[in-house]
């Protein structure tokens, strides 16, 4: 049992590697290929999912699915919760400080477990991508899932490369948009060529459908924060 475990690690053509390598370097297989039945050579989306937001919760510089305290009041919500704070503040005698500390201690035990919750506001998005009768529930959630899932892992590589361009000297003579470019772009061409993949259709609406997938990312991504604040909340409280 051992050895076949260990043969099933190292094989380079394991589901892991086997799904990693369509996940990272084929946008849209997995989800094709699940839609027409090939599914055991492959991991299930959850499955995939959750090793991806374990990868990022232990690599990854970037706090931006764990916000402190502090940086609550710039987000969208942020006047409504502002008032929530300010009067939990007022009422119980406590520093925002003191407040703060305990919160953004458990934010990063919350943000790990709850991050999943941002799939099922993406799949809405998926659905205008290509709301054809032939595409049921599962497979836009089935999308959604390693889309997002590669919104967890780019930030990773992201934040590597970043690092060896400033380890090189060469951050100095790129421009300022450099950073976000090398952030935001990848994610977008990821979405277009994976709506067209799992799909199909030309590459202009492939190109439409990768900001509407992009602008879907960004409202999921600022509900689950709403959502990981009030569970915070209510346990610091």
């Amino acid at each position: 049992m051992f050895g076949q475990l260990l043969e099933e690690v190292s094989s380079l053509d394991s589901k892991l590697f086997r799904s990693f390598r369509a996940f990272l370097f084929s946008p849209g297989l997995l989800a094709y290929e699940h839609w027409r039945g090939a599914r055991k050579p492959y991991l299930k989306p959850v499955t995939l999912f959750l090793i991806v937001n374990v990868i990022y919760f232990l690599v990854s510089p970037i706090t931006d699915f764990a916000l402190p305290l502090n940086n609550q009041a710039i987000q969208p919500y942020g006047a409504w919760v502002t008032k929530v704070i300010d009067g939990y503040v007022a009422s119980s005698g406590e520093s925002f400080d003191q407040v703060a500390a305990r919160y953004d201690a458990l934010t990063q035990v919350v943000a790990k477990s709850i991050v999943i919750v941002s799939v099922p506001f993406l799949v809405p998005f998926v659905w205008i991508c290509s709301p054809f009768r032939r595409f049921y529930l599962l497979d836009h959630t089935v999308f959604a899932l390693h889309h997002y899932a590669f919104v967890l892992i780019w930030p990773v590589a992201a934040s590597g490369i970043g690092y060896s361009l400033h380890a090189l000297g060469l951050e100095a003579f790129l421009p300022g948009w450099t950073n976000a470019a090398l952030l935001f772009l990848p994610l977008y061409a990821y979405g277009v060529v994976g709506v067209k993949r799992a799909y199909g259709g030309g590459w202009i609406g492939a190109l439409l459908k990768g900001i509407v997938l992009f602008v879907g990312v960004a409202v999921s991504h600022f509900i689950y924060r709403l959502i990981q604040f009030w569970v915070v909340w209510w346990q610091v409280t």
